[in-house]
């Protein structure tokens, strides 16, 4: 009798440990797979914007040129367009706008040689920073804490199970 309970203890360990992998393997195909979505252009324009305009511009802080937060706001998207398609467009017309920029911050913003599709990208992606919560959660957060925590109750339910450990309490 003893035997069978034994093995019916490890055939139900097996089958919780074959159950937890299976719903860990669900989790993180779902958490990969909800990786790759999102708006394409602004996720494109992040990358552009981090290639080409961090190191001068930020959003919500100061760094050699304005802080972008708010500029979609602030600016028409065409006045935004020509500025980072070919600000010196904006320079030779006397822009009232590019010239404060250029007392303000000492230099006018150089042509980066961008294409039109990069240029909106960019402008996406500053349009859904600025409606982006500011405290927003990592996208892989909560699966992973849900994975943990399955390994966590799994592996303890294991143990429990599995487990032949007596304990014996003395008066």
């Amino acid at each position: 009798m003893h035997r069978r309970g034994n093995l019916w203890q490890r055939g139900l360990a097996g089958s919780l440990v074959f159950l937890l992998i299976v719903t860990v393997w669900a989790l993180a195909a779902t958490s990969a797979s909800s990786q790759g979505e999102g708006d394409g252009p602004a996720l494109e324009g992040k990358a552009i914007f981090g290639q080409k305009c961090a190191t001068c511009h930020a959003i919500g802080r100061q760094l050699v040129g304005p802080d972008l937060k708010g500029v979609i706001a602030r600016r028409e998207e065409a006045w935004l367009k020509t500025q980072i398609l070919s600000p010196s467009v904006l320079k030779a017309k006397n822009d009232p706008t590019a010239k404060a920029n250029l007392e303000k911050f000492g230099m006018s913003m150089p042509d980066l040689g961008l294409t039109e599709q990069q240029t909106e990208a960019v402008i996406a992606y500053l349009k859904t920073a600025e409606t982006a919560p500011a405290a927003a959660r990592p996208a892989q957060l909560v699966p992973t804490l849900a994975i943990g925590l399955l390994v966590i109750v799994g592996l303890t339910l294991t143990g429990l199970i599995v487990g032949n450990k007596r304990v014996e309490v003395r008066p």
